[in-house]
């Protein structure tokens, strides 16, 4: 029955721990390039806070209240 199982892996343990590890630092540096490329900027964050301020007041016009966010 052990020697099912041990023929079930792949490849060997150390093998499969460098693949790991490879895959990890490749997801690494995609997710750095996706967060240079979405970094905030001022033009961004002005139009993120219009957004918001249109929100509250439309709340604010259909419900007569003021809107904390």
């Amino acid at each position: 029955m052990d020697d099912k199982k041990e023929n079930l892996l792949p490849s060997p343990p150390s093998q499969l721990l460098s693949i790991d590890e490879e895959i990890w630092k490749m997801a690494e540096e995609r997710a750095q390039e996706i967060l240079w490329i979405i970094e905030p900027n001022v033009l961004s964050e002005e139009n993120r806070k219009d957004v918001i301020d249109y929100v509250r007041k439309l709340i604010g016009d259909y419900y007569g209240a003021h809107v904390r966010i």
